[in-house]
């Protein structure tokens, strides 16, 4: 403890001894402006005094002096004319005009910001200052890094490596490259993110700018890290974390601490990720810095929480929170509250549970984050299923799945332009759809299908309208006969007779609507898995199949190419008509991949799914969770999206790992990992979609939670597979009780 107070009271020294040398430099600079004469000293003067001032956050008399300078500038440009005074002058206003763009965008005025970076590019390019002017088109790609516009950030970057190439500016390409492939990992475009980051780094190397190197291992794990590429991420870090040890730069090293600790918390290493979380809070606490400790805190919580330990996850949420100002960070103080919520539900702490979250609802209705709400709403329902409170828990599910469904289908960021913007993505494009035409002449088997399928959706959604606009009709004549009724007494039989023409009528018509649901069932039907082709690949399985409603958003899919079975089990966004539209969608682009794309590989295959789902959905969210394996002799491999696998071995249930990022428009855009499961004879595996797990029911209305459903798998893996089937339906019946089923649900049994 003393050790890191005299760390902290060595900190504090140095900066105050640094701001004390600024600050006479600035009184310096002062004498001189009042005892130089009134020419382009002063000016130079002026200009210094800004700079300062900003450097040290001054940014109000930083202002003050850059306008005087801007001033000052005028009236000297108007006495001279030409000459080498007249381009010092033109130089130290244009370099005014970017010190207080540079304060401008300190203090988050963006549109005045760059306002002052475009007068001073016409200066430093009056007189052909080619170096300064790169400088500026790198602060203009910061203003609209900032605002989020990638698509002005990456033009305005590219400016600058054309100009720092011209005058041979290494550090200011280094810089550029690195600025490029900030933008290309925040567009989702990985290989040009990484490619420009490798040219920064070689650049930096030749230069021995070792701040620079470790910069760029830095933002090179961060890409692999996105890319699910773990080794290949952690290897980077922790080059950059030696580098920042080398030159002792503190911040750099909280920073690499943090990300290893990220990495490691994500594949399940919690001691290498509580390691490193508690290195990275070390430095946080030296240097004083709150909203990096409150975070680190929150990690070391998640990690506490996920071993078990509830108390020493509920120290650490708490110590995140009280770091947190509810004024300015109303969501992470949320957060907080949410996190020691759930703590206090484990620990049966009910009232104490009960007040944390609901203060985090009110929190985070006030401010809108519907992420963090759909959190709230889920463990609301843990709190009122553990208490016994089943009604309370139901409402608060509902309210969940209402969140979740709404995040699934909304559009939550701003739409992106990638690589449009090269060359290389408009040639890689033009190969794609030269591939593309050759291969459309051989498949017009399945374009027969695609047809048949897109003109009964045309036909579907016709019918719909038409039956919408009969009933509305109806309701209208209904509403006449009633104002007719209360005017004509006399003519009651009369109108009574037409209400119940009325009543037929609609009746009839919404037969006519179950009708073509119906119809639609039986076509969703032909194109699920084909009974033969199933009992041909897999002489012993199940398929325990029941939609919430007539048709569905869960399927089952399989096909064989070249000696390799596929099945898949889906949940489409949705249930009811809309999920069974996204499910014959998904069942197209299944077949696609693998019967026109020869695409063989289960994690490629889900790839040109959410490629296609995202081309085709005009910027929604929707799309699937999917468990899809790939049968090749006695080799078994898979892709996951969100649902796991499950294998049952000796008796015992083991849950195989899953991506968590769904198939189709996400957080997360990184490409699915190949996985492979080792078997033997006698294993069973089971594949299943959240439905069967989620339902409400038994003797207190709870909810059948997967626990349980692993449980019944062990019970009556032994079993044929038919009698398997007929075990889960009853048990769900019975489960379910009177409740409403609330979703649909797929189980798949295959016994290896």
């Amino acid at each position: 403890m003393k050790k890191l107070l005299l760390i902290s009271i060595f900190n504090f020294a140095l900066f105050s001894l640094n701001c004390f040398a600024q600050q006479s430099k600035i009184d310096s600079l002062l004498v001189l402006l009042k005892t130089d004469k009134a020419d382009t000293n002063k000016l130079i003067h002026l200009y210094n005094i800004s700079d300062e001032c900003e450097t040290i956050g001054n940014y109000e008399e930083g202002l003050n002096y850059g306008k005087q300078a801007l001033a000052f500038a005028d009236v000297l440009l108007d006495k001279e004319k030409g000459g080498k005074i007249y381009e010092s002058t033109q130089k130290y206003k244009a370099k005014s005009y970017a010190n207080i763009g540079i304060i401008n965008f300190a203090q988050a005025n963006y549109s005045e910001a760059l306002k002052n970076y475009q007068s001073a590019i016409k200066l430093f390019e009056l007189i052909d200052d080619k170096k300064d002017v790169a400088k500026i088109y790198l602060r203009i790609g910061m203003v609209y890094y900032t605002q989020g516009d990638f698509p002005e950030a990456l033009k305005n970057n590219f400016l600058a490596l054309e100009k720092c190439g011209a005058v041979g500016d290494k550090k200011g390409e280094a810089t550029s490259y690195n600025a490029i492939g900030a933008i290309n990992f925040e567009l989702g475009n990985y290989p040009e993110a990484l490619r420009n980051h490798f040219l920064s780094l070689k650049i930096k190397e030749k230069l021995n700018d070792k701040r620079g190197i470790a910069n760029s291992y830095n933002n090179i794990g961060n890409v692999y890290n996105a890319q699910a590429n773990y080794q290949e991420a952690i290897k980077n870090y922790v080059l950059s974390l030696k580098i920042r040890e080398e030159i002792e730069d503190k911040k750099g090293l909280a920073d690499s601490y943090n990300n290893i600790g990220n990495v490691y918390g994500t594949i399940g290493n919690y001691t290498e990720a509580l390691k490193n979380d508690l290195a990275c809070l070390k430095i946080q606490e030296e240097l004083g810095f709150k909203k990096g400790m409150a975070h680190v805190f929150n990690n070391i919580g998640d990690i506490y929480y996920y071993k078990g330990n509830y108390s020493e996850a509920l120290k650490n949420y708490i110590a995140s929170m009280k770091l947190k100002d509810e004024k300015t960070d109303k969501a992470g103080v949320a957060l907080s509250k949410n996190n020691i919520g759930i703590i206090y539900t484990k620990q049966k702490k009910f009232k104490e549970a009960e007040e944390c979250l609901i203060s985090a609802k009110d929190l985070l209705i006030e401010v809108g984050h519907k992420e963090y709400l759909k959190g709230v709403y889920n463990a609301l329902t843990d709190l009122d299923s553990a208490r016994g409170d089943f009604k309370g828990a139901y409402k608060n599910h509902k309210l969940y799945i209402l969140y979740r469904d709404s995040l699934d289908n909304e559009e939550t960021r701003k739409k992106t332009i990638q690589s449009q913007m090269t060359y290389d993505f408009e040639k890689k494009e033009a190969i794609t759809k030269a591939e593309q035409d050759k291969k459309d002449a051989v498949t017009s088997a399945d374009k027969k299908k695609q047809q048949l399928l897109l003109w009964f959706l045309i036909a579907l959604a016709i019918a719909i309208g038409f039956i919408a606009i009969v009933i509305f009709r109806g309701l209208q004549q209904s509403k006449r006969a009633k104002k007719v009724i209360e005017l004509q007494r006399d003519k009651i039989s009369e109108q009574k007779e037409t209400v119940e023409h009325q009543k037929i009528l609609v009746e009839e018509h919404q037969k006519e609507i179950v009708d073509s649901i119906t119809y639609a069932k039986r076509i969703q039907y032909t194109l699920l898995a084909n009974n033969e082709l199933l009992k041909n690949n897999l002489p012993e399985h199940f398929i325990f199949f029941k939609p919430k409603d007539i048709v569905s958003g869960d399927f089952y899919w399989a096909s064989k190419r070249d000696n390799k079975f596929y099945i898949a089990a889906c949940d489409s966004t949705g249930h009811g008509v809309p999920g069974a539209f996204m499910s014959l969608l998904n069942i197209s682009f299944l077949n696609e991949a693998v019967n026109e794309k020869n695409i063989f590989k289960p994690n490629e295959i889900l790839d040109h799914v959410r490629r296609r789902l995202i081309e085709n959905m005009d910027g929604g969210q929707d799309g699937m969770d999917a468990i899809l394996i790939c049968i090749d002799g006695i080799k078994l491999t898979y892709a996951a999206a969100n649902n796991s696998p499950a294998i049952i071995k000796n008796g015992n249930l083991i849950s195989l790992d899953a991506d968590k990022m769904p198939v189709g428009k996400g957080e997360n855009v990184a490409p699915f990992t190949l996985r492979t499961i080792d078997v033997v004879n006698g294993d069973s595996l089971y594949l299943y979609t959240d439905g069967y797990a989620d339902q409400f029911g038994g003797p207190k209305g709870k909810k059948f939670k997967y626990k349980q459903l692993d449980e019944l798998l062990i019970s009556i893996s032994n079993l044929p597979a038919k009698e398997q089937s007929k075990i889960l339906n009853q048990r769900f019946e019975d489960w379910k009780g009177n409740l409403e089923q609330i979703d649909d649900m797929l189980v798949i049994g295959i016994r290896i």
